[in-house]
Formats: C-alpha cells, sequence, structure tokens
C-alpha cells in the first residue's frame, strides 16, 4: 500500500559542535528507522546539516555494480564545503556512497550498509582542507571505505569496519598530491588488505592511534605503503611503521585482543558520535535517535517541496541471530592475539571479492523525518521515496574474547611452512560467550605417530560448539586448563583403537591423553541446521593427506584440520595431493572441522564414503569431492556446514548417487555440482534438511542431457539482501563447456515442489 504526506519543513540553523573524541566501537550495527530513496543525488549545500536521523538512504534508480568506476552521479548525497552529515545509514542501492569532491566536509554517525565501489570519497581542497569522519562505520567492502583523492587531511575517528579491504586509499594515480591522515578509535573486523594505505614517494603522511583488529590472521598489514603512478598501476612497497610515513607503534594497535576492555583515546577528531558521548545529537546504536538536538542559532525555516513516498514493504532480512554473520563474534576462533606485521617489502596488494550483503533484521517501525539546518534560509527540491521499514537488531560483537598467554611451540623448523600465505577474508566462528584464555601452555611436534603425515597440533581455548556434537570424548575445561584430544581412529570392523596420533601436553603436563574412537560411525540422522557454527578445540596441520582407510571411523573431536604446507589459490585447479583428507571405499570422517590452508577439502576419489558433522570453515577450490564407484555407489554427508565457496561446495564426478541430509552453507556458489564436463554416467543427488544463506549461483546444478536426477526436500534459503528470487535447482548441457539451460521443477531432473522451498522463513 502507497501513502502520501506533506512535505516536511526544514529548520534554518547553525549547529554548535561539541568537541569531544568519538568513542572505540564494540562492533554492534544500528537500527534502521526506514528507508528513504533519492532519485538523484541529494546535494547537502555548504553549512548545512544533515540528520538522518538514522534512516537508510539509497538510490531508487541505481544498484550496486561492484568495483565499475562511475562518480559522483550515483553516489546518495553529494557534500559541498563545510557541510555536515549525520544519523544516517547508506543502503546498498547506490554505488559510490558519499561524494565531498571541494573538501572540508564532516561525517558524524554514518553507516554504510554495503559498501559498494567506494563508501566516501574526499577530493579537491587544499593542503589545509581537513575533511572529518566521526564515528559510524562500513562494511562489506571489495575495496576501499574511504578514498581521498584530494589534498589535506583526512580524519578518522571512532569508526568500525567490517569485511573490508582497506579503510583507507591515499590515491595511488592522483599524483604528487601529499596527503594526510589520522586514524585513532577504530575497530576493524577482517581487513583483507590493509588498515590504510599511503603513498611512499607523494610525500604521504598516515598516525594510527588506539586500532582494534579482530582476525582469522596474527599478523595484518596496518599500514601499507605504495608507489604512486599517475601514468599507471601504483606498486605495494612494504607495510609496518616507517615515520612519517606511517607513524604508529606496536602499543597503538591491538590485534585479536578482548575489545571490551578497551578504552578511547583522544584525538583531534571534533563532535560526538557513539553511545558513550554525551554531547551526541542521539545515540545511533542503542537508543531511538529521534530526537534532534542541534542548537540553532535562528529560528527561520524554509519550505522543501520534498514528496516523498511511504510504502509497508519490507526490505530485508537477517540471519539466525546465532548464527549472525557479522564478524565482530569472534572472527574465525582467532587463535591468539596477533601482532602487527613486520616491516614487509615487496608485497603485492590483494585483491579480495567479499560477497556479503546487508543483514538487516526489521520489525514495523514509524519512518522519521531528516532535519535539514542550515546557516541560510533557503529551499531543496529532491525527489525523494520513503519505505516503512522494519527495526534491525544490533549485532554486537562478543564480550567475553580472551587472549592466550605464553604459548611455547617446540618444533623443528621443517614442520611448518614458511612461505606467504594467500589470505581469503574469513568471517564468523564460535557463538561461545565463555572462552577462556590459555595460560602456558607448550606444544609439542611429533612426526613419529601411526599417521602417514606430519602434524602438529595447537590448541584453542576450549569451548561448546553450538550446533556440532560429538559421538566420543568430552572437553573438560578446568580453571585456565585446556585439553586439547587427539583425533581417534578405530576400525568399523574390530571397534579397537588402531592409531592414535600425535600426543601433546597441557598446561606443561607430561603426560599423554588418549582416547578411544567408537567402533563404528554413527549413521546419524540428518536435522534442520539452525545457522550456527561450531568451535574448534584444536588445530591439527598435515604435510601431506591424511588417508583413511576402507573401513575406518576417523573421528576428529571437532579439531581443525588443514596443510602445513599449502595455502588457497582460489579457483586454481589442483587434486587430491592439495586435500586434507583422502578417504577409501567404506571409510567415515566425522566430528572435523577443515581449515582455511588447503585446496581441496576432502577427497572421496572411489566413492562409498561418509561423513558425518564435518564443517569447511573456508572453502577453497571445493570442499568435497567424489569420484569413482558404480551406479550402485552411495556417499552420504549428514549435518555438515560450509562456508565461503567461490564455486562448488560438493563436486560430483563419479557414478550413483550422493545424499546431503543436514548441510548448513553460507556465502557459496553452488552446494552441489555435478560435473559438466564428465560424459557417459548419470548422477544422482538427494538433498534435504538444508539451511543456506546467501546462494550465488544456486542450490543444486546437474545435467539435464546426462540423464542426471534431483530430488530436494525441505530446503530453507536465507538472502541478506532481501532478494526472493533463488534459483534452486538449475540445470545445464554437459560438455567440454557446459551450457546452462534453465533452472525450476522439472519431472525427475529436478524433484521438487513449491512446499519444499523456504526463502527468507523464519
Amino acid at each position: 500500500m502507497v501513502k502520501s504526506f506533506v512535505p516536511f519543513a526544514t529548520s534554518v540553523a547553525l549547529l554548535a559542535a561539541a568537541a569531544t573524541a568519538a568513542s572505540l566501537p564494540d562492533g554492534s550495527w544500528p537500527a534502521s528507522k526506514g528507508t528513504v530513496q533519492f532519485a538523484e543525488a541529494h546535494i547537502i549545500k555548504a553549512g548545512e546539516v544533515f540528520d538522518g536521523k538514522m534512516q537508510t538512504f539509497e538510490r531508487s534508480d541505481i544498484s550496486c555494480e561492484g568495483q565499475t568506476e562511475s562518480g559522483a552521479s550515483t553516489a546518495v548525497f553529494k557534500m559541498e564545503p563545510g557541510s555536515t552529515l549525520k544519523n544516517v545509514i547508506i543502503g546498498k542501492n547506490q554505488m559510490e556512497g558519499v561524494h565531498c569532491d571541494k573538501h572540508d566536509c564532516t561525517i558524524e554517525n554514518v553507516w554504510w550498509d554495503d559498501v559498494c565501489e567506494d563508501a566516501f570519497s574526499v577530493k579537491g581542497g587544499t593542503a589545509d582542507s581537513v575533511t572529518k569522519v566521526i564515528g559510524g562505520g562500513a562494511r562489506y567492502a571489495d575495496d576501499k571505505v574511504i578514498q581521498h583523492n584530494g589534498f589535506g587531511t583526512v580524519e578518522i575517528d571512532g569508526f568500525y569496519g567490517e569485511d573490508i579491504s582497506k579503510l583507507y586509499r591515499s590515491c595511488g594515480t592522483c599524483g604528487n598530491r601529499p596527503k594526510k591522515v589520522n586514524v585513532s578509535n577504530v575497530y576493524v573486523v577482517n581487513p583483507t588488505n590493509a588498515i590504510v594505505t599511503v603513498n611512499k614517494n607523494w610525500g604521504d603522511e598516515a598516525t594510527l592511534k588506539n586500532i582494534w583488529i579482530k582476525s582469522g590472521k596474527a599478523t595484518v598489514k596496518v599500514c601499507q605503503w605504495s608507489q604512486g603512478n599517475a601514468n599507471g598501476e601504483p606498486k605495494i612497497l612494504g607495510n609496518g611503521p616507517s615515520p612519517p610515513l606511517c607513524q604508529y607503534s606496536e602499543s597503538d594497535v591491538h590485534i585479536n585482543q578482548d575489545i571490551s576492555q578497551a578504552s578511547s583515546t583522544s584525538s583531534s577528531a571534533s563532535d560526538p558520535t557513539q553511545q558513550s558521548s554525551a554531547s551526541t545529537s542521539s545515540d545511533p546504536t542503542q537508543q531511538d535517535p529521534t530526537q534532534t538536538a542541534s542548537s540553532t542559532a535562528s529560528s527561520a525555516s524554509a519550505s522543501s517541496s520534498e514528496t516523498p513516498i511511504q510504502s509497508s514493504s519490507t526490505t530485508g532480512s537477517s540471519l539466525a541471530s546465532s548464527a549472525s554473520s557479522n564478524s565482530s563474534a569472534d572472527a574465525s576462533d582467532a587463535m591468539a592475539p596477533g601482532t602487527v606485521s613486520p616491516v614487509d617489502n615487496g608485497n603485492n596488494e590483494e585483491s579480495v571479492v567479499s560477497t556479503g550483503g546487508s543483514q538487516t533484521e526489521q520489525q514495523d517501525s514509524p519512518t522519521n523525518t531528516p532535519s535539514v539546518s542550515s546557516s541560510s534560509s533557503g529551499s531543496s527540491t529532491d525527489d525523494v521515496s520513503q519505505t516503512d521499514i522494519q527495526q534491525s537488531s544490533v549485532a554486537s560483537s562478543n564480550a567475553n574474547d580472551r587472549p592466550m598467554n605464553d604459548v611455547q611451540l617446540r618444533c623443528d623448523s621443517s614442520s611448518g611452512s614458511n612461505a606467504e600465505q594467500v589470505e581469503f577474508p574469513t568471517h564468523v566462528a564460535s557463538s561461545n560467550a565463555n572462552d577462556r584464555p590459555m595460560d602456558d601452555v607448550q606444544l609439542r611436534c611429533d612426526s613419529s605417530s601411526g599417521s602417514n603425515a606430519e602434524q602438529i597440533e595447537f590448541p584453542i581455548q576450549s569451548s561448546t560448539a553450538a550446533s556440532a556434537s560429538t559421538s566420543s570424548g568430552s572437553n573438560n575445561e578446568a580453571q585456565n586448563q585446556v585439553e586439547t584430544f587427539a583425533p581417534s581412529v578405530s576400525t568399523a570392523s574390530s571397534g579397537s583403537v588402531t592409531q592414535n596420533d600425535s600426543p601433546i601436553q597441557n598446561s606443561g603436563s607430561d603426560s599423554v591423553t588418549q582416547n578411544s574412537g567408537s567402533g563404528s560411525a554413527t549413521n546419524s540422522t540428518g536435522k534442520l541446521p539452525d545457522g550456527t557454527w561450531p568451535a574448534s578445540t584444536g588445530v591439527v596441520l598435515y604435510s601431506e593427506p591424511y588417508i583413511i582407510k576402507a573401513g575406518e571411523v576417523f573421528d576428529g573431536k571437532m579439531q581443525t584440520f588443514e596443510r602445513s604446507d599449502i595455502t588457497c589459490q582460489g579457483q586454481t585447479e589442483s587434486g587430491a595431493s592439495t586435500a586434507v583428507f583422502k578417504m577409501e571405499p567404506g571409510s567415515t570422517l566425522k566430528n572435523a572441522i577443515i581449515g582455511k590452508n588447503q585446496m581441496e577439502g576432502v577427497h572421496c576419489d572411489k566413492n562409498d564414503c561418509t561423513i558425518e558433522n564435518v564443517w569447511w570453515d573456508d572453502v577453497c577450490e571445493d570442499a568435497f569431492s567424489v569420484k569413482g564407484g558404480t551406479a550402485d555407489s552411495v556417499t552420504t554427508v549428514t549435518n555438515c556446514g560450509a562456508r565461503y565457496a567461490d564455486d562448488k561446495v560438493i563436486q560430483f564426478n563419479g557414478m550413483g548417487t550422493v545424499k546431503i541430509n543436514g548441510f548448513f552453507a553460507q556465502e557459496f556458489g553452488k552446494l552441489y555440482r555435478s560435473c559438466g564436463t564428465c560424459a557417459g554416467n548419470s548422477r544422482t543427488v538427494e538433498v534435504e534438511n538444508v539451511y543456506a544463506i546467501d546462494p550465488k549461483v544456486s542450490i543444486v546444478t546437474v545435467n539435464k542431457n546426462y540423464g542426471d536426477k534431483a530430488t530436494l526436500r525441505n530446503i530453507h534459503v536465507k538472502t541478506t539482501t532481501g532478494k526472493d528470487t533463488i534459483k534452486v535447482c538449475q540445470w545445464s548441457q554437459g560438455g567440454k563447456k557446459p551450457i546452462n539451460l534453465g533452472d525450476g521443477p522439472s519431472g525427475t531432473l529436478c524433484n521438487y515442489s513449491a512446499s519444499d522451498i523456504h526463502i527468507n522463513e523464519e
């Protein structure tokens, strides 16, 4: 239903700004109070203060096109010098966010829900120009959040970034224009490149204070520098403290430390922003920001001809609260407080694509009218349409994250890899709010066990996996001692333990903990996942694939298993040699987390394998590959999960049937793909009790001309963008280059009905 209402009045006022430092963010995200859509960029005049009252502002005529270059015409707001934008959420339907093309702008408590090309662009100005970014936050930036092309200084104080490449980039192609950036009281979750990047040859200067970072990586690039190139692409030269280019010390940077113990640092930034600022115009994240707290210099008012349209359509949805993909809740179960990346020369700038979407859970809420105040009277005309949206829940960071202290590893230098890792962004990990620190834990490398591969074990804080149940063994936490169990290996025929991998010392004890495994696979029944992710109880590294023999049951006891000699190289084709596990027919792998340092995950190259409660933390080329077998072969995948797959999760190249029952998938291309280039046989897949978040392509893809069969039951799909049209079952014409023909229910090819599929339902 569409209803129109009278234009709102704008007040003529001067804002009295308080000189208060912004508070350090806590990882929470503000709730939207409504949606306003502009048909063109809204201009904020010089001296004007635009208070959006925590509504979401976006374009009605533009959708994001990734890193496609555009310009100010695709922005939501264009700011003139001396203008202020505050208490605003920038929605996903835009390309260039906010532009300040003549410098000297102020933005306060502005949040970018899903960054497109850039969030905030600063251009023009003089060497004395200062643009201020106070409070606010941005998430899901494939590249830059703040792009500085002009002269002068950008001050960033109290900013929250999540799943971003770079928080700030001094233009590397704009010529010799020395730029300065001051960054303080910043909390960034999962930076995939660097916090700031500046240009060494153009005299840039960056100062960083009180920087907090949560990352799956122990070493993070805080300040990176490049060789600017006005005639081509800039070249990354190195990173680390290097005054005056990169001014900070180790005490200024806190990696994977407890954010709840942090305090704010005073900075030169003025005006309040977040929860703790008593003088803010409104509290963006915790309270109802409906009041305008601007001090007015005059009471004159100006009329506006804006005619918004209000509708009651819902525009967003969220993940289950226990599995929110807000990475602020323990990003990737980072094992320990990290270190500032040492000075590093010769690094290439990373190009990482993040596919997260808006995560706004909403309830009906009245739409607030933005207030516009200025130092002079006047009127503005904009085509504005407003959409009533529902109030979002605030996703907060884990308040009880604890560091590990005095961890010692005694190993041969040959046991680990010294190769530089190609890192991909890692996101949500354990939802446990009571992780304990590890104190004085000694670890031992041992290559003499019965395993065919060297392994190194790293215990991680003992915590209860939210949805991952282990059928044998238990985790006991007493005081600050942590037990990490060796995986148990048993044969289904004898029921006895045939192999117990490398021993481990717990808290200085010389005793070795032995664990017996169950004598057979559990044959568990699949159930619909709730979106939670299991906590890891330790890390085991293999220098070659671990072979699970026919009849063996390998119980990983919820440890993370990965390779010591391999890092992910995206969609580079490799093979079983880059997997963590290779399974023989009749073998079972259960209660294991596959880490990100691998390429091919798990291989079942002769079919007839069973995997139960196995989770892929960051899928590389494929998660699980099934090959070989006969028309009667059956491989089962029960109560498992995978996330961050650029392409396929399960790749089926063999014959027979794959049964998937109880699977949680998050941000992936396809959950299942029947090989499109493997002619000569049909394949069958049965999929039920699946919960999928943000599939990029489809749930399953099969081949029409090969006689494939897919049956789907009880499939639940959540899209964080609110998109309701999803390819559930897609079919292709198999061949050297498969061609997609269509999707939807189609006899035995894609066997399901509308009642089997639930999109964006609770």
